[in-house]
C-alpha cells in the first residue's frame, strides 16, 4: 500500500518529467522556427575565377590567369597533353572531350585536320572526335602508331572503309570485317573496366521495364593482342558456333606499332557516358593511374515539400484525400523511409504551387512542419521553379517572393531547381530578391550541357544525371560511367507528376516502388559518400579548383595538390599492386586493385607492394645455390 506522502512524491515526479519533455519539445520548435538557412551565411573558398577551367588548360591560349579564363595550372609541362581532332571544333562532341580534359586537368589543343608526326609527337593522348578518316590519311595514322602515344577513337570510320582498307583495319586491331550490321541482343561490360563490377544487359533483366537491350553494330573480328572491355551478346551464339572471344566487340584496346589504340564501336557509349569510358581507357594504359573525383552521391526530391492543394478531383479519386493531405500523410513518411534505405541524402526543393494560373495559390499551413522535419534529418531545402502551367520566370519569382516573405521572411534559399528554365534565363534573374543568395542551380541534363560548371563567378550549375522515376539499360550505363569518371551520382525524383499524373507510373504506389528499387544499382558504389546538396556543392567547388601532378618512382606514387582545401578524393588503379601504406591520406578498396584515396594534406605518398611477387617460404628453407664454374 502506497502512503499519501509517497503517492504525492510520485505524482510530483511524473508532472516534472512531463513538463521537462514539453519544455524540450516546445523550446526546440521555438529555436528552429526562429532559425534561418545556415547555408545562406556560409561562404565558399572557390569560385569560377580561381578554378581550373577549359581556358586554363587550352594550349592555344596565352592569357590563362585572368578572372575570365581561370587561374594558371600547376606545372603544365608535367601534365598529360591531349590532342583533340574533330572536323568541327565547336560541335557538341568536341565540347564533351574538352569537358573531360577539365575534369582530369589535362592540357589540350584542338585540331580540325591531321598534322604531321613532328607536331603530334608532343602529345601523350590523341583523341579522334567526330572526324572522318579519308583514304589518304591512313598512312599518317600508321605513322602516329610509332609515336608511343595513346590513340582513342570515339567513333570508328565506316564499315566500308575498314573492310576495304587493310592498313586501316590493322591499325585499329581488326583482323576481319564480318558484317556491316549485326543485331546484338544484349550488352556485357566486363568487371575490370570501370570501378563497377560486371554488367550484363539482356532481355528480362532487372534494369527497368523496357526491352531496350538490343543494339545494331558493325561486326569485327580482332587480331591477336587485343583486350576487350565490352561485347554484344547474341542469343543464337551457340547455333552460329561463335566462341565467347569472338562476340561483337564494342570497346577494345589493341597495340599497333608502339602505341595503344582504343576504340568505341557503339553509340550507346556516347553523350555523358563517354566521360566514364575515356577515363576507363586511360586507366588501362599504364601500371598505375590516379585521377581526381568529386566523391558525392546525392538524391534530390524536387517539387517537394509541396505547399498547395491543387488538382483536388484527381487526388480524391486516386487517394481519397486532398493533395495537401497526400503530401503530408502519405508521401512524407514513405519518402523518409526510402531515403534512409539509400543512405540518407535528404535534399528537397520546395514547390509553393504547381499551377500558377489557377486561383488556389500557396498555403502556409505545413511549411514550418516540413522545415522542422528536414532539420531533424540534417537535410537541406532549396526552392523549385517547377510548374504545370506556362508562367514566366518573373511571375513565378514574384508570387513566391510574396508567399515566403509573408510566412518566413528570414529564410533565404541558396539552392535552386531550375526546372524547364535555362541557365541563361536563371542567370538573368539571379538579381531578384528571392534569389539573391543562390549559389547552386540544379537542373536536368540536356545534350551539350556540362555536368558541372559555373554560370556566374559565384554560382555553380550542376546537372542531374539520374532520374528516380526510371532506370533502363542506357540509364544504368550512364550511371556507372559518371561514377567512374567523377565518383558522382546526382539523382532527381520529381514529385510534381504525383500531384498532376499523366501516366499510371506517376501514381505514388508505382513511382515509389520504381524509385526504391534503384538502390540495388548502387551496390557497387557503397564505398563512395552519400551527401546532401550543400556538401555536394562544396565538394564540386573543391574538385574544380584543385590541380595536381603525380609521379611514380618504382613502388611509390607521389601526389602534389594545388589549392588543397579540407580534403581531396582520387581513384587509384594499381592493376598488379596493392597499397602498403599512405602518408597523409587514407585508402578504401572499391574493387580488386582499385582504391578510393582521400588526401588529408597537399602532399600525398602512396607506397605499393607487388601483388604477384614470390614470397619467402614459410619454413624459411631456401633452395641451395647452384655452384657455377
Amino acid at each position: 500500500m502506497i502512503s499519501k506522502r509517497n503517492y504525492f512524491t510520485i505524482v510530483i515526479l511524473i508532472m516534472m518529467i512531463f513538463v521537462m519533455f514539453m519544455f524540450v519539445g516546445v523550446s526546440s520548435n521555438i529555436l528552429y522556427d526562429a532559425s534561418t538557412n545556415k547555408q545562406a551565411n556560409s561562404s565558399f573558398n572557390f569560385n569560377y575565377s580561381n578554378t581550373i577551367t577549359a581556358n586554363s588548360l587550352n594550349l592555344d591560349l596565352e592569357e590563362k590567369s585572368s578572372a575570365a579564363t581561370g587561374r594558371l595550372v600547376l606545372n603544365p609541362e608535367k601534365k598529360t597533353h591531349v590532342a583533340i581532332i574533330s572536323e568541327d571544333i565547336n560541335d557538341i562532341s568536341t565540347k564533351l572531350l574538352i569537358e573531360w580534359c577539365v575534369y582530369n586537368k589535362f592540357m589540350y589543343r584542338l585540331y580540325d585536320i591531321l598534322k604531321d608526326t613532328t607536331e603530334m609527337a608532343v602529345y601523350d593522348v590523341i583523341i579522334f572526335g567526330d572526324y572522318p578518316i579519308g583514304t589518304d590519311e591512313t598512312k599518317l595514322l600508321s605513322e602516329y602508331a610509332n609515336l608511343s602515344t595513346t590513340i582513342i577513337f570515339t567513333k570508328l570510320p565506316t564499315y566500308e572503309q575498314i573492310a576495304s582498307d587493310r592498313d586501316l583495319a590493322d591499325f585499329l586491331g581488326i583482323q576481319r570485317a564480318v558484317k556491316e550490321n549485326v543485331r546484338a541482343d544484349g550488352i556485357k561490360i566486363f568487371s575490370d573496366f570501370m570501378i563497377s563490377r560486371e554488367r550484363i544487359y539482356s532481355q528480362g533483366d532487372y534494369y527497368g521495364y523496357e526491352d531496350d537491350t538490343a543494339i545494331t553494330v558493325p561486326y569485327y573480328e580482332l587480331r591477336p593482342g587485343y583486350e576487350v572491355y565490352a561485347v554484344g551478346i547474341l542469343d543464337d551464339q551457340e547455333e552460329l558456333g561463335i566462341e565467347h572471344r569472338h562476340l561483337p566487340p564494342l570497346l577494345w584496346r589493341t597495340f599497333t606499332g608502339q602505341s595503344f589504340i582504343f576504340a568505341i564501336n557503339s553509340e550507346v557509349f556516347n553523350g555523358m557516358s563517354l566521360l566514364g569510358v575515356l577515363t576507363a581507357f586511360m586507366a588501362h594504359q599504364d601500371k598505375h593511374y590516379i585521377y581526381p573525383i568529386v566523391n558525392a552521391q546525392t538524391i534530390s526530391l524536387v517539387n517537394y515539400p509541396y505547399l498547395s492543394d491543387e488538382n483536388y478531383g484527381t487526388m480524391a479519386e486516386l487517394y481519397s484525400r486532398s493533395s495537401e493531405a497526400l503530401s503530408r500523410d502519405i508521401l512524407w513518411p514513405n519518402i523518409v523511409q526510402v531515403l534512409k534505405n539509400y543512405g540518407g541524402s535528404n535534399s528537397f526543393f520546395a514547390s509553393p504551387q504547381l499551377d500558377y494560373q489557377d486561383d488556389i495559390g500557396s498555403k502556409s499551413d505545413y511549411f514550418a512542419f516540413y522545415l522542422r522535419e528536414i532539420h531533424k534529418l540534417s537535410g537541406s531545402l532549396g526552392l523549385s521553379l517547377g510548374q504545370v502551367s506556362d508562367n514566366s520566370l518573373t511571375n513565378i519569382l514574384e508570387e513566391n517572393n510574396i508567399f515566403f516573405e509573408t510566412i518566413r521572411p528570414q529564410y533565404d534559399f541558396t539552392a535552386l531547381f531550375a526546372a524547364d528554365f535555362s541557365n541563361e534565363e536563371v542567370e538573368e534573374a539571379l538579381n531578384h530578391k528571392l534569389l539573391k543568395n543562390i549559389s547552386l542551380v540544379m537542373s536536368d541534363y540536356k545534350k551539350g550541357d556540362a555536368l558541372i560548371t559555373f554560370i556566374q563567378d559565384d554560382v555553380l550549375s550542376v546537372k542531374f544525371n539520374l532520374d528516380g522515376s526510371r532506370h533502363e539499360t542506357l540509364d544504368d550505363i550512364q550511371m556507372i560511367a559518371i561514377e567512374n569518371a567523377l565518383g558522382m551520382a546526382n539523382m532527381k525524383l520529381d514529385i510534381g507528376p504525383v500531384i498532376y499524373p499523366k501516366y499510371r507510373y506517376d501514381q505514388w504506389n508505382n513511382l515509389s516502388l520504381i524509385w526504391s528499387k534503384q538502390k540495388t544499382y548502387y551496390k557497387d558504389f557503397t564505398k563512395l559518400d552519400v551527401v546532401n546538396i550543400y556538401e555536394l556543392e562544396d565538394r564540386i567547388r573543391r574538385f574544380l579548383a584543385l590541380d595536381f601532378i603525380y609521379e611514380c618512382d618504382n613502388s611509390i606514387i607521389s601526389l602534389d595538390i594545388d589549392y588543397f582545401d579540407k580534403e581531396a578524393y582520387f581513384i587509384l588503379n594499381t592493376h598488379n599492386s596493392i597499397i602498403d601504406y599512405i602518408e597523409n591520406g587514407e585508402a578504401i578498396e572499391i574493387r580488386d586493385k582499385v582504391y578510393l584515396i582521400t588526401a588529408r594534406a597537399s602532399h600525398l605518398s602512396i607506397h605499393l607492394l607487388e601483388d604477384h611477387v614470390l614470397g619467402k617460404p614459410n619454413n624459411n628453407r631456401l633452395l641451395p645455390l647452384i655452384p657455377t664454374n
